[in-house]
């Protein structure tokens, strides 16, 4: 048996075969053409949201302009820059999103949920503007505790979703608690429309200049005039096509994610209760869809992807920490990181997919009880809250 480390689901062609044969006969295949408006009419039904979420060619290119638009509304320009509080513990796509907006990171630690540590970040200099919290593996901040840190310190809150399509805290959206989120739809991702992400905001200066940086700034289009340096970063049709229909099913979606969740944490809470790893910490009152299972081993990783791997099942050594990496070790300025220093090196993500099978399911934890060489576990061996 082989397993990927993820696999995409998607439509079956003929779901979306009439709807594309007409796009390509007509030739409106993008500029905001119809299906695309209609996914974001669906995705404003999904979240319930006041302003229609803003879609993009891609995650990376949303996360980008919505960063744009904050910094312009707090009234900085392309070549003024200030600090952002962020984890380090993330993918290189939030930090490069915001160091191509001339935005230098403060790398901040997390905590044992591998999101923001709001205990241990500090807003310890008045250069400090703004902070980005990232949704890692789905898990989420504790939303009250965002709102009070963000108020008492006047900073603007953007939040890299990216990996944390349904993402709730107490049943609520981050827009529900006055933050601004990227979620993307990229073919790894939870939710998919091939390529793609979205902005979903609830400041209408914000959405009003989401809208004219995907299309290059412009805010008339007599003369193309601009009053933003924007990009082209607007979605195909044939993206919003598979994004229309995959989110016909995000019920079905979620709820396959959440049954195999269910049983993940139930056979890693015993390989916890022997002390032989340890999982990422999620509160109840997050609703968490889990891109990937992320485990923190004892020791260093290298043996464990191995292993994994000469039993065909695919590992990932993910997230890192971004201040280790090549261009941005010893750049920018790094704050108390002693939890993401002990774990950047012994944390693996395992395969966790919506279509993900029980024999798929029933092999991985095989090959895992293989690895510590420990037979059949007992029901009874389960971490008790």
């Amino acid at each position: 048996m082989n397993i990927n480390i993820v696999k995409p689901y998607m439509p079956n062609f003929g779901e979306i075969a009439d709807d594309f044969a007409k796009c390509l006969e007509s030739g409106l295949v993008t500029n905001n053409s119809s299906h695309v408006r209609l996914f974001e009419d669906r995705l404003q039904d999904y979240y319930k949201s006041p302003i229609k979420p803003s879609v993009n060619c891609n995650g990376q290119l949303a996360l980008y302009h919505l960063i744009q638009a904050w910094k312009a509304k707090l009234g900085y320009g392309p070549h003024d820059s200030f600090e952002v509080l962020v984890p380090s513990f993330t993918f290189s796509g939030t930090i490069n999103a915001l160091v191509t907006n001339n935005l230098r990171p403060v790398f901040c630690d997390v905590d044992e949920g591998l999101v923001l540590d709001l205990e241990k970040a500090s807003v310890d200099s008045t250069n400090i503007k703004m902070m980005m919290p990232v949704g890692a593996y789905g898990n989420l901040v504790d939303m009250e505790k965002l709102v009070v840190f963000a108020a008492g310190n006047k900073l603007a809150v953007l939040m890299d979703n990216a990996p944390a399509f349904g993402s709730r805290f107490k049943g609520k959206f981050p827009w529900e608690y006055g933050f601004s989120e990227m979620v993307s739809f990229h073919a790894t991702k939870i939710f998919n429309s091939m390529e793609g992400g979205a902005c979903i905001v609830n400041d209408p200066e914000i959405a009003d200049l989401l809208l004219r940086l995907r299309d290059f700034g412009q805010y008339e289009k007599t003369r193309g005039d601009v009053d933003i340096p924007g990009l082209n970063s607007k979605m195909t049709e044939v993206c919003a096509l598979v994004g229309l229909r995959n989110l016909e099913k995000v019920d079905q979606i979620l709820g396959r994610r959440a049954k195999n969740a269910a049983r993940y944490i139930d056979f890693f809470s015993r390989l916890e209760h022997r002390r032989l790893l340890r999982q990422m910490k999620v509160s109840h009152e997050v609703s968490c869809p889990y891109l990937y299972f992320p485990v923190i081993l004892n020791e260093e990783a290298t043996a464990f992807v191995s292993y994994m791997q000469s039993r065909n099942i695919a590992v990932r050594r993910y997230y890192t920490a971004n201040h280790d990496l090549k261009f941005y070790r010893g750049r920018y300025r790094e704050q108390n990181l002693s939890f993401t220093n002990s774990i950047k090196d012994r944390i693996v993500s395992l395969p966790l997919h919506t279509i993900m099978s029980s024999e798929e399911v029933d092999y991985l934890f095989t090959a895992i009880s293989d690895y510590f060489e420990i037979g059949t576990l007992n029901a009874d061996e389960r971490v008790h809250p």
